[in-house]
């Protein structure tokens, strides 16, 4: 199946502005009285859009502590919990791990690894919206601004210098507050639009399956151990014996009796060629020579 593209920024500028939350439907707790609210509306929601904000690192040697914000929103409001609240952390803890409770977002590996460590809880309903894109054939992280382009055909609109802003901050600022909210609102807006878009989209090929193996020949007669495996299909070692008996006969030739029409000499193939010793008989037949006498003339 080919990957398809999904709305780039210069796509998604082409269309209606998301229609963001306003500032009264975001609320970010640190009463009790605001905890028990927000505790009474997130645990009764069905479903939550579903994000989280990290300090950003800028050196390697600093150590992440984050996330910092955990952000649920349904289609009307948000929660901002900032887990530097011990009631932040309790709250945030018992809604991610409830599972009747569905958490919808993008992009959410790295959440799947650090909350469980920061909130002591295993999370449970989570979806990550990239995973069913992905399913229809987009690419691995499409992401809410190109989700809300998709599905909803607004412009869902993302600020570089927010993200990258210091979300450990006791006070969040106003255009924090907005971005965090905005990110988890629109995932639950995508969520809650994704069935009817689903039911436009052409239905997804599935991987054709692998053809079946066929049957293994069973052995002959004679044979004690039953059918031959897959791996024991190939020729028996047996049929390679021409080859050995063609080499060996070939040996066999070379050491028969030259024929007198061939007066050859026989080859020297493995021997190597020794030169003849020079004789010694004419040092033996030499006179010995004794001092003081001529030698014979």
């Amino acid at each position: 199946m080919p990957r398809l593209h999904a709305p780039s920024k210069d796509d998604s500028r082409l269309l209606p502005p998301f229609a963001a939350l306003p500032e009264r439907c975001i609320h970010v707790p640190a009463t009790d009285a605001e905890f028990a609210a927000a505790r009474a509306a997130l645990m009764a929601a069905p479903v939550l859009g579903f994000d989280t904000e990290s300090k950003p690192l800028f050196h390697a040697h600093q150590t992440d502590t984050g996330p910092h914000v955990v952000q649920l929103a349904t289609c009307d409001q948000a929660w901002l919990l900032q887990l530097h609240h011990a009631q932040a952390r309790a709250l945030a803890a018992d809604v991610l791990a409830s599972e009747s409770i569905c958490k919808a977002g993008f992009g959410l590996d790295h959440d799947r690894s650090a909350l469980p460590a920061r909130l002591g809880v295993a999370l449970h309903n989570v979806i990550d919206l990239d995973r069913v894109f992905k399913r229809h054939g987009y690419a691995s992280s499409v992401g809410v601004r190109a989700a809300v382009a998709l599905v909803l055909g607004q412009n869902f609109h993302k600020s570089k210098k927010i993200s990258t802003s210091n979300w450990a901050a006791p006070q969040l600022s106003l255009a924090q507050r907005h971005y965090a909210a905005n990110d988890a609102h629109g995932a639950a807006m995508v969520h809650a639009a994704l069935p009817a878009w689903e039911q436009r989209q052409p239905a997804v090929a599935e991987r054709p399956a692998r053809p079946a193996r066929p049957a293994p020949e069973p052995r002959g007669p004679g044979s004690s151990s039953g059918p031959r495996g897959p791996r024991r299909a190939h020729a028996p070692r047996e049929q390679e014996a021409p080859r050995e008996q063609h080499v060996s006969h070939e040996q066999h030739v070379s050491h028969k009796p030259h024929e007198p029409h061939e007066p050859h000499a026989p080859r020297e193939s493995s021997a190597p060629r020794s030169s003849p010793r020079p004789s010694r008989t004419p040092r033996l037949l030499q006179a010995p020579v004794t001092p003081g006498k001529p030698s014979p003339g």
